[in-house]
């Protein structure tokens, strides 16, 4: 379950990070580019606590 968590989190500001690159690719499409283009790092670094929850959750196990 805290994974499901951590995954929720992760992508909640994707919609709003994709729109506001896109609108910025229509004044300006380079910058929109690269707005989206630092969305993808953003998904490699993990998330405060991400980790720890999750280790937590799998100790708590059976």
């Amino acid at each position: 379950m805290a994974g499901v968590r951590a995954i929720s989190r992760r992508f909640r500001p994707a919609p709003v990070w994709i729109a506001v690159g896109t609108g910025l690719g229509v004044l300006h499409p380079l910058l929109g580019l690269v707005l989206v283009a630092a969305f993808i790092p953003f998904y490699w670094l993990p998330i405060k606590g991400e980790i720890a929850s999750v280790k937590r959750a799998r100790e708590s196990l059976p």
